[in-house]
């Protein structure tokens, strides 16, 4: 079998093409219900968790706070619903589901990535903080955390059920 350079260029060209071709998806549905994955390579204790809502109202990376299984979250005008609860951030930062309080807007999921949409707050992203009383244990922050010398920046991924 013979090769010309000419057609292994046109092989390359064609692939990296391809590779580089956006993602499109249509967008995530109003009122879609999904769940919440986190990216961060290089700490164990937040790469590729689940967030889960405890009984307290409070976001975690783990099953902590007698959370349930398995969170489902939806969006609406701007603001992200667990249950019938909206999101709101309490003073500190932390990222809560209550029914009481001020419901925090600015909330998306419209840029796609390959396994969902980008979960942001006003363009940014979490953080996530060991629960003081177990360091293995990960709480979810927006803004400016006060002591967040061991708090880690995560990316948030909105994936459809």
């Amino acid at each position: 079998m013979k090769f010309s350079l000419s057609s292994v260029f046109l092989t390359l060209l064609g692939a990296s093409s391809t590779l580089a071709s956006p993602i499109t998806k249509q967008a995530m549905s109003p009122e879609q219900s999904f769940g919440v994955l986190t990216l961060h390579s290089g700490n164990i204790n937040v790469h590729q968790k689940e967030f889960y809502v405890g009984q307290s109202g409070y976001v975690f990376l783990s099953q902590y706070d007698n959370a349930d299984n398995y969170a489902k979250f939806s969006l609406k005008n701007n603001q992200l619903y667990h249950n019938n609860d909206t999101a709101l951030i309490e003073q500190g930062g932390a990222l809560a589901f209550k029914s009481s309080g001020p419901a925090v807007t600015g909330f998306d999921a419209n840029a796609p990535t390959n396994i969902g949409y980008e979960l942001q707050l006003n363009g940014t992203s979490p953080v996530a903080c060991p629960v003081p009383s177990d360091q293995q244990v990960f709480q979810v922050y927006y803004g400016q955390v006060k002591n967040s010398t061991d708090c880690v920046g995560i990316d948030t991924v909105a994936v459809s059920f």
